[in-house]
């Protein structure tokens, strides 16, 4: 029976976060998947950007091939913190099909700015 050599941790569902733009505009560049698994990881990105009080704010999901209804909270309560905070915009860019059709089956589209390719 083969197993992982000790100390060596195996990542199921990786996610890699970056950010960009300003401090008034931080842009979020995610790679991955977004799930239960990475979704606390997402939840500290935007808990840090979203605490210096942004207008706006732009979430790149280009590399993203998946996202589930934990990853979706954590963009609900980022929006919420957003407009608490005096911010009017949360865009989300370069979702993939399967992405773009989540936000759309929970009528999430109507809450973000989701603009086509």
């Amino acid at each position: 029976m083969a197993h992982e050599p000790e100390g060596v941790e195996v990542a199921l569902t990786p996610l890699a976060l970056e950010r960009a733009g300003t401090a008034s505009n931080p842009v979020v560049v995610a790679r991955g998947e977004i799930d239960v698994a990475t979704s606390p990881l997402l939840r500290s990105e935007f808990a840090t950007v979203l605490a210096l009080a942004p207008k706006e704010v732009t979430l790149d999901l280009h590399d993203v091939s998946f996202i589930d209804s934990s990853g979706l909270g954590v963009l609900v309560g980022a929006l919420k913190r957003l407009r608490e905070s005096g911010g009017d915009r949360f865009v989300i860019v370069g979702a993939q099909d399967a992405v773009r059709k989540i936000f759309s089956i929970t009528g999430l589209n109507t809450l973000f700015e989701l603009p086509e390719a």
